[in-house]
């Protein structure tokens, strides 16, 4: 469309009766063509929608990898990361300032019997608030493990100390993640089917339209049958990323 108007425009400039020096009709249509130029970028610009995607990420532990995967989205998530300690600010470092993040943290804590975020917590926050993140906290899932009362009891204290930030968090315990036919064989890690029902929770409370699509599945517990295996041997079984050793990573 831009080319018409520019071949229009020099139409008229030759068939009319301006009397002006070359060098001044020169200057007149570099202005016309810049002018154009500009318009043209504008309205594009305008009338393309933001790409959100682009600025959203998955941070975290393991189990945010496998959000990672169904998600579609970049991920900086990493095994050994947990609420204590430098290695999850440092990893943060890697997001942009002002993009979302959709954050899975507190296992690695709850098998060490960390119950509350504590001075770590605060840090994180405060990080997150200096960088302008919108942060969606996917909170600890239950385990198939006896140290599920501290996975527990860290989700109700994350719920309760992220209540007053900009945070939203976002519980994973769910009774439809707790199902052993969505878990890997380790009870700590989920098949992608488990992650597809992670993301869907993590994307209904963001308002974003999941892009992996899966079973219905709501806080309450309810959902919809897992897909069916045609494989029933336990080593075809598809899993996300899974520790190597008897604790979390």
């Amino acid at each position: 469309m831009s080319l018409k108007i520019l071949k229009t425009i020099a139409l008229d400039v030759k068939s009319s009766h301006l009397i002006e020096p070359p060098s001044k009709i020169s200057d007149f249509m570099s202005r016309i063509v810049l002018a154009l130029l500009c318009s043209f970028v504008l309205i594009v610009s305008v009338a393309r929608p933001a790409d959100a995607r682009a600025e959203s990420y998955v941070a975290g532990d393991s189990i945010g990898m496998g959000v990672g995967m169904v998600s579609q989205l970049p991920s900086v998530a990493a095994i050994s990361i947990a609420i204590r300690g430098p290695k999850i600010i440092d990893q943060l470092r890697a997001v942009p300032a002002g993009s979302t993040v959709f954050l899975s943290l507190g296992t690695n804590d709850a098998v060490s019997n960390l119950v509350k975020g504590g001075a770590d917590l605060d840090r994180l926050v405060a990080y997150a608030r200096d960088q302008r993140l919108k942060i969606y906290w996917i909170g600890p899932p239950c385990v198939l493990k006896p140290w599920d009362e501290s996975a527990k009891k860290l989700d109700e204290s994350l719920r309760a100390e992220l209540a007053r930030t900009g945070i939203t968090y976002v519980s994973m315990r769910a009774a439809a993640l707790c199902d052993p036919a969505v878990r890997a064989k380790d009870g700590i890690h989920f098949t992608m089917a488990g992650y597809r029902m992670m993301w869907q929770l993590v994307a209904e409370a963001a308002n974003v339209k999941p892009v992996v699509q899966s079973a219905p599945v709501h806080a309450g517990g309810s959902h919809g049958a897992p897909p069916k295996k045609k494989r029933k041997k336990p080593h075809k079984k598809a899993a996300g990323p899974a520790a190597t050793s008897g604790a979390v990573k």
